[in-house]
């Protein structure tokens, strides 16, 4: 990676989510999912700060993207950069931030200082919810987290990226078999839910294919899936394709890594 750029996810998890991006001078994070406390604490650790970010790209309205944002938003102003139909939700409980708004959608591009950002769509049970595609100099990340499958626009988002954040949130198995009521399973299952185990898995060999030299796996369910199966699933589908993993083999083609629930985990570009 580049000395001029560090992508960390700070928070990964159904009950928070916040990943930390910095190329040259500029700083800003995709979703607040974590009190402001949690995540000044976790910059904190990165030689960072909140006064230190220029802007938040907030993916949906759901808390566990967006439970930090009132408080953030009163101490420090930052820019919120959510779509309409977000913000008309987040300003019930977050009125600050709404106030902070700057309104996104699909499509758009933005420029926050050094930093590129392209809007997609992601198909998920939200009023709605995007991912996006993060462009630092010659190179570029992609990150989609909440989405039932990879959609035409999710794969905008994704290929040809230098490293990738992904969702990999379920064991089917593990999720069919617990205690969630049918309806909720029924949800996570759907087109609009979350993606598995399975699903990302099939989608990585594509993504180095295309490029990607670094992939993490996020927002795991605490309840349906486990580090070990997220990661073993998707290896076993590289490894299949022939693609070399950092740590197991000594000329890599990828470093496939699982996000840490409530720490950094750094993305290798």
């Amino acid at each position: 990676m580049s000395p001029d750029i560090k992508v960390f996810t700070l928070f990964s998890s159904s009950k928070g989510n916040c990943t930390y991006i910095k190329y040259g001078s500029d700083e800003i994070l995709i979703d607040a999912g974590a009190s402001a406390t949690a995540i000044e604490a976790s910059l904190s650790s990165l030689g960072s700060s909140l006064s230190k970010i220029k802007g938040i790209l907030v993916t949906h309205e759901h808390s566990d993207h967006v439970k930090g944002l009132e408080v953030i938003s009163k101490r420090f102003h930052v820019p919120v950069y959510m779509s309409e139909k977000s913000e008309a939700l987040v300003s019930i409980s977050a009125p600050t931030a709404a106030d902070n708004a700057v309104l996104i959608d699909s499509g758009d591009e933005l420029a926050l200082g050094d930093i590129g950002v392209k809007v997609f769509e992601t198909p998920h049970d939200s009023v709605k919810s995007l991912c996006f595609r993060i462009e630092m100099g010659n190179k570029t990340l992609g990150f989609a987290t909440d989405l039932g499958h990879v959609s035409d626009s999710v794969q905008d988002a994704v290929f040809g990226a230098d490293g990738v954040i992904i969702e990999s949130n379920h064991d089917e198995a593990m999720l069919k078999s617990g205690p969630y009521p049918y309806y909720l399973k029924e949800r996570i299952l759907g087109k609009n839910g979350h993606l598995s185990n399975s699903s990302c898995a099939a989608l990585l060999p594509a993504l180095v294919r295309c490029g990607a030299k670094g992939i993490v796996l996020a927002h795991l369910s605490e309840n349906n899936n486990t580090p070990f199966l997220a990661y073993r699933q998707s290896a076993e589908m590289l490894r299949s394709y022939g693609v070399k993993l950092s740590g197991e083999e000594f000329a890599a083609d990828a470093c496939l890594r699982v996000a840490e629930v409530k720490s950094p985990t750094e993305l290798f570009i």
